[in-house]
């Protein structure tokens, strides 16, 4: 009698499924420091291409400008857009260590004063956890932290250029990484769908929150707000970040207002001013410049802004919703992990299917009209 052979039994997709996003948890956390920069480089390597677009598109009396001029054009544009960002980063650092003692000599008129409104507990619970906190420390490290995040501009800067100047070999040999036919289509219509979702982001965000950076800078400079351009510069790179970044735009700023002058006047302007400029850009500009939906669940992109900025801190929000597009995209081509592209859209339908169901659409009112 011949002995029965035994087959090893096969892993569960599903096992397999979370032992990989474990490990790219893990990848994402201790390897921050060398992706971060890789991440920022690839979104505005694809802002850069959506500029090129733009410039391409523009016609000046019938004249249009060539592939290289508006390659040129944007690439110069990017970069100095983040050399400025350093410069003001840089230059505002002094100035705020400088002010933080008369601040801190303003909090405390502002509390006496609030004491009347509120009671002297309360006053008093909240100068304790102030105290307790130590922001004069959070303040000394965050400007401590700006120098690591302007030799990172400058890394992001080279291979921005770097990645720039190669950019036509880029797109040839990406696909060629597939060893058939049939891959090297597929990812070719993966990079495509990526390239769309995040260009589209992030040059309608980038258009939009320098409208409100130009115009908070106007009304901050206006009342003499202290840190106007560094507190600009925030309003803008808060336009990128989901839900909660308009908060922060607004918040921050009124803040200031209020410490600094003595009159509510110029906290009025800010928070009015600013604010309805704000409201009047997000709800009445920005749809009307808006295409196509990303099809990104509002809940799931809480949760992602708050799993990326878990991961990579500040910088994560700031990449929370580009990072979530990509992943979409990947896994709804792959499907052992379709369920989390599908967890991540709005309504459970993914672009491709939209698309097939859309030319079955076609095909079917063809057939009736033949």
């Amino acid at each position: 009698m011949e002995p029965v052979s035994k087959e090893p039994a096969s892993v569960p997709i599903w096992f397999l499924t979370m032992v990989t996003i474990a490990l790219v948890i893990c990848a994402l956390w201790f390897g921050r420091g060398f992706l971060m920069p890789l991440a920022i480089t690839g979104l505005l390597y694809i802002l850069t291409s959506a500029l090129v677009d733009k410039i391409q598109n523009t016609s000046l009396m019938g004249w249009s400008p060539p592939g290289w001029m508006a390659q040129l054009l944007s690439t110069v544009f990017i970069i100095g857009a983040i050399v400025l960002l350093g410069l003001v980063a840089s230059s505002s650092a002094d100035d705020v260590q400088d002010a933080l003692p008369r601040y801190q000599e303003r909090f405390s008129v502002l509390s006496e004063q609030l004491e009347g409104f509120l009671g002297p507990k309360i006053v008093t619970s909240t100068q304790q956890a102030i105290e307790q906190a130590d922001v004069g420390s959070w303040i000394t490290s965050a400007m401590s932290g700006i120098g690591g995040a302007l030799s990172t501009l400058g890394l992001i800067t080279l291979y921005l250029a770097f990645l720039t100047g190669e950019r036509l070999a880029w797109a040839a040999k990406l696909p060629l990484l597939a060893s058939t036919k049939e891959e090297t289509r597929r990812a070719k219509k993966v990079l495509g769908r990526i390239s769309d979702g995040v260009k589209q982001y992030m040059w309608l965000n980038a258009v939009t929150s320098a409208m409100s950076g130009i115009i908070a800078f106007g009304i901050f400079s206006w009342v003499g707000l202290d840190f106007a351009p560094l507190l600009a510069l925030t309003v803008f790179i808060a336009g990128f970040i989901p839900n909660i970044g308009a908060f922060i735009a607004i918040t921050l700023p009124s803040l200031v207002a209020l410490i600094q002058f003595d009159t509510l006047k110029p906290f009025l302007i800010v928070l009015l001013g600013y604010g309805l400029a704000d409201q009047f850009i997000a709800n009445v500009i920005k749809p009307k410049m808006q295409g196509r939906s990303l099809n990104l669940s509002t809940f799931m992109v809480m949760v992602a802004l708050t799993f990326w900025a878990t991961v990579w801190g500040g910088m994560g929000a700031f990449l929370a919703i580009p990072m979530t597009v990509v992943i979409m995209v990947v896994c709804a081509e792959i499907s052992a992990m379709r369920w989390i592209a599908v967890l991540l859209s709005t309504d459970g339908q993914l672009s491709q299917e939209k698309t097939d169901v859309g030319d079955l659409k076609k095909q079917s009112a063809h057939s009736r009209a033949g």
